[in-house]
């Protein structure tokens, strides 16, 4: 994981902690123990996890070391137009955007989810790569402008990334 990325996770993490009310809509788990993250992960997700060990940012969640297992299951009820009943071994479910999967393809470390479509996402008919590698996932999407593009623009997580001057496009040193 780049050096800027783990300063500006580890930033809001201390400025979340100091909000009272921002268990709400956000938390920052500290970093795994190295022991604590399962083997066989993706090296881009195994960096993450070290640095924050599950990421909630409004409607956006990363899984921990610890649930990760737990949120396989999606696998089972992808559909079959995707590639990833083909491969599931090859795919991972990494979180969720209001309770719809996030998956990261092994081979290639994407980003992929299936974006609404007025269907539930198991009946969806599109699936989409949304970033090239977790990292790029984590700060665009989840700490940056990106993320009005997944969820309504309207929730305490686009406040808050607003009052950090976090959601300008144009702003390539993230101050």
């Amino acid at each position: 994981m780049n050096l800027e990325l783990r300063q500006l996770i580890e930033e809001l993490r201390a400025e979340l902690a100091d909000l009272p009310d921002s268990l709400a809509y956000a938390e920052f788990g500290e970093g795994a123990a190295i022991d604590a993250v399962p083997a066989g992960l993706p090296a881009d997700l195994r960096d993450l996890l070290l640095v924050a060990d599950g990421l909630r940012a409004g409607r956006v969640e990363l899984a921990s070391s610890s649930t990760l297992a737990g949120i396989q299951y999606h696998l089972d009820y992808a559909p079959d137009f995707s590639s990833i009943p083909q491969d599931r071994p090859g795919w991972l479910v990494v979180g969720v955007r209001s309770d719809e999967p996030i998956f990261m393809d092994r081979g290639t470390g994407a980003i992929w989810y299936f974006p609404p479509t007025g269907t539930e996402w198991f009946m969806s008919d599109a699936f989409e790569e949304l970033a090239p590698d977790v990292e790029s996932f984590v700060d665009y999407y989840l700490l940056g402008p990106g993320y009005a593009d997944l969820t309504p623009a309207d929730d305490r997580w686009f406040a808050f990334l607003d009052e950090q001057g976090l959601l300008d496009e144009d702003d390539e040193d993230g101050s």
